[in-house]
């Protein structure tokens, strides 16, 4: 048994996995490219109006402690569920849903990272002539995609193939957790956009790539 010999790689299933879902693959990279290009960059008087509309949605600093919490809810509870799904479920079925959801996330993370370092993009908040200030927190990466966001549907599609009576509680999660980063003013509409078909991407990888495991 070795960790890094040949014989234990298995790159082949990635592009099976990818080709189990091709339908939702391909409408999540048209769905991602679409954000970038239609909404980022060519519609850029359109994302800014709606960036500026939902950021304008509330006043003062009431509420804005409760739209933060949904944000942050919607990015980290994939961590508290991966533990309970692993160390205090005895079902093998929930094991291998951890197992399934921390790759998505793994996934989803990492490619987030990449994305946001190839495009640069700023944030609302670093665009002066916008009017909005940061809420919640001053992040210094660049804004596409919405890592949130991306976490958020990432957790949302293995929890809608996982488990039916959850889907919308973690699907309506995910809606809001873009709609909040909107609103604490760190991200544009695309951003958001170009994170929710990215977590479905990863989810649906993961997924896939679990199917293919389980049957060999």
């Amino acid at each position: 048994m070795s960790l890094l010999g040949r014989a234990g790689l298995d790159l082949r299933s990635w592009a099976k996995s990818l080709r189990l879902a091709k339908q939702i693959i391909l409408i999540c990279i048209a769905g991602f490219v679409l954000a970038l290009l239609g909404l980022r960059i060519l519609g850029t008087s359109t994302d800014t109006s709606i960036a500026i509309s939902l950021y304008r949605s509330i006043s003062g600093d009431t509420l804005v402690p409760l739209v933060f919490g949904v944000a942050t809810v919607g990015d980290l509870i994939w961590a508290p569920l991966i533990f309970w799904l692993y160390v205090f479920r005895k079902d093998s079925n929930e094991w291998n849903s951890s197992l399934i959801l921390a790759v998505a996330m793994v996934t989803a993370m990492s490619l987030t990272d990449v994305l946001k370092a190839s495009f640069n993009l700023p944030r609302p908040f670093q665009m002066p002539s916008l009017g909005i200030v940061a809420r919640g927190e001053i992040p210094t990466n660049p804004g596409f995609p919405s890592g949130h966001t991306t976490n958020a549907f990432t957790v949302a599609t293995v929890i809608w193939s996982r488990y039916n009576a959850w889907r919308v509680p973690f699907v309506l999660l995910a809606i809001a957790t873009g709609i909040s980063m909107i609103i604490l003013g760190l991200h544009f509409p695309s951003d958001a956009i170009g994170g929710a078909f990215l977590g479905i991407f990863c989810g649906t990888f993961a997924l896939g790539l679990a199917k293919l495991r389980s049957t060999k």
